[in-house]
């Protein structure tokens, strides 16, 4: 489904009506779960005198409760009452070799037994991890593991004002860069400013500047804009586009980005947390032919084993966050106990080792083409005016399109509230049929995902488009 398509698409959603599961068959769905789930219920009870909100991770369906895993393999999970699920969440994305793949535990059950994660000292791991990540990214020249994907954004952002001796940083509205201070600003939804920013001083927001999705002229006017003052140290972007493309960028829109990123003398950053190694080995750069001065990485960078992140790029400006730096020369300071560990390093070394030995970026597309197609085949069949694409291994599937709304226009944040708790209903609907999604609107194919896994995605989803009334 081509760009332009999807534009239309996503109106013709929003300014159509809501088909929504309705309360009573949504009360009966939450009973389904009490009943097969109680374990998983009682834990929650505790937990929440433990955990703020009894939950750790924001995607994790909470309706009526969360559920306890107990095991992971492959395509499947299993809760604390022995319930199986096909899970196509896949760790938020950090999964694509399936569920606590064999052949990676054992790798890292080897280095463990020699290494433990605290060694401090340099390893061979992180010199055989970045050989293979500089091979496969070209863009990358020097790379620096960092414990987050949200750190190593951080680091990006300081490491493009000391090397640029400017202040401000462009992020794209919606888009999504972990929770620092400084990028916990206009996130997820469009225009919504410091909605998600309690306790964070508006000061620190004072450098950066929000810039609507799929806007080049409002991004270009932004460059010139402060040109004429300390201009635009960087530019940081999901390069699918915000929400790893739920709300997708046109094709040609990271190239025309990095034009701009030469023309007004700054740097270009990659948020490729999701699509490194998803998209491509090479990335999404790869993907979109562009080359970014700096790229975060985190999730399949370890194939989700901790710590999940690092940093790279030109080595100019990679430099200046050395351990050891000559007197006199600024640096950054970005550093932690746990940076490049043993195990995260041999994570990384095998998770590309595997990668690439067995095709499995391909094959995890191939299974998220066939899922796009039966539910586009799906929602058709059922009338609706529903319908997927995907970028490879992820697939969107709109329903109710609550994230493109704008939430300027009068009312609408109201309508994008009740449209994203209608999603709700949709994956707690699912997770009653024993399917995991993400948030009801998403999904990432995996290696470990077979024609049968989709077809009990369809199976699932066919059941639960019947409850909705239209």
């Amino acid at each position: 489904m081509d760009f332009e398509e999807i534009q239309n698409r996503i109106k013709t959603l929003i300014d159509g009506p809501v088909y929504a599961i309705p309360e009573e068959i949504m009360a009966t769905i939450r009973k389904k779960i009490e009943k097969t789930c109680p374990t998983s219920k009682k834990i929650y009870d505790e937990m929440i005198h433990c955990i703020p909100g009894g939950l750790e991770h924001q995607l994790v369906i909470t309706d009526p409760f969360p559920l306890t895993m107990a095991r992971s393999l492959g395509s499947k999970m299993w809760d604390i009452d022995s319930n199986e699920y096909t899970d196509f969440l896949s760790g938020a994305g950090a999964v694509i070799l399936g569920h606590n793949y064999p052949p990676l535990r054992e790798k890292l059950t080897q280095v463990m037994a020699d290494l433990d994660t605290a060694v401090y000292y340099p390893t061979e791991w992180e010199l055989k991890a970045i050989k293979l990540i500089k091979e496969y990214v070209p863009s990358i020249e020097l790379f620096k593991f960092f414990q987050s994907g949200t750190e190593a954004d951080m680091a990006a952002i300081r490491l493009a004002r000391v090397y640029t001796k400017k202040k401000k940083i462009i992020k794209i509205g919606g888009a999504y860069h972990g929770w620092s201070d400084q990028l916990t600003y206009d996130m997820h939804v469009p225009f919504s400013g410091d909605m998600e920013s309690h306790g964070i001083p508006t000061s620190c927001f004072k450098e950066t500047i929000a810039v609507p999705p799929n806007d080049l002229d409002a991004l270009e006017a932004t460059f010139k804009q402060f040109e004429k003052t300390k201009g635009i140290a960087a530019i940081i972007l999901e390069p699918l586009g915000p929400e790893s493309g739920n709300i997708p960028v046109a094709p040609d829109y990271n190239k025309t980005v990095q034009e701009f990123c030469e023309k007004y003398d700054s740097l270009m950053i990659f948020d490729e947390v999701v699509t490194g190694f998803r998209m491509d080995l090479g990335g999404a750069q790869k993907y979109f032919n562009v080359k970014p001065d700096l790229t975060a990485f985190g999730k399949l960078l370890t194939h989700g084993h901790p710590s999940c992140g690092g940093l790279g790029g030109r080595a100019d400006i990679m430099e200046l966050t050395a351990s050891t730096v000559e007197p006199g020369k600024e640096k950054i300071m970005a550093t932690g106990t746990l940076l490049g560990n043993p195990l995260t390093a041999a994570a990384c070394y095998w998770t590309l080792t595997f990668l690439k030995a067995h095709n499995v970026i391909e094959k995890a597309s191939k299974m998220g083409d066939l899922l796009t197609a039966k539910l586009n085949a799906l929602f058709d069949q059922h009338g609706f005016p529903f319908f997927a694409y995907n970028f490879k291994s992820v697939v969107q599937f709109k329903i109710y399109a609550e994230i493109n709304m704008d939430i300027r226009i009068p009312g609408n944040i109201e309508k994008a509230m009740h449209r994203n708790a209608c999603v709700n209903r949709i994956a707690t609907a699912l997770l009653a049929e024993n399917l995991i999604s993400k948030r009801g609107a998403s999904a990432f194919t995996t290696f470990a995902h077979t024609a049968e896994d989709i077809d009990t995605f369809i199976a699932a989803l066919d059941r639960v488009l019947t409850l909705i009334p239209h």
